[in-house]
């Protein structure tokens, strides 16, 4: 069975980067974008079984991706994540995400999410 192939999009670089070695050494691929409009680029080219998405960034916000998303990939699993206190679960799942990781979250709560089918 191929490895899960990932999306990790999030303004904060440092976090992005964390996340894709963490994911790569459990043995997914991953794709990284630093803000929606790339993200955007990589959705139009690539599918993905796993999105994990921040909500506030620039050029498209997370709730504008998850329109894309929907288009583009339609069967991948999307996880909001976010620091904000007004973003929280019932905001996401409106929003329509399948699930919401609040910041800061742990290592453990992405593997249960990725074992999840």
């Amino acid at each position: 069975m191929p490895a899960k192939k990932i999306l990790v999009v999030d303004d904060e670089k440092e976090s992005c980067q964390f996340f894709k070695q963490y994911l790569t050494k459990r043995g997914y691929s991953v794709d990284t974008a630093y803000d929606g409009l790339e993200a955007k680029g990589l959705l139009d080219v690539n599918r993905y079984d796993c999105i994990f998405f921040d909500c506030n960034m620039p050029e498209l916000t997370g709730v504008e991706l998850i329109k894309i998303i929907k288009e583009n990939n339609p069967q991948a699993k999307k996880i909001m994540i976010s620091g904000y206190d007004l973003i929280n679960a019932e905001f996401a799942k409106d929003a329509g995400v399948d699930i919401f990781l609040p910041k800061p979250f742990s290592l453990d709560a992405v593997q249960e999410i990725l074992e999840d089918p």
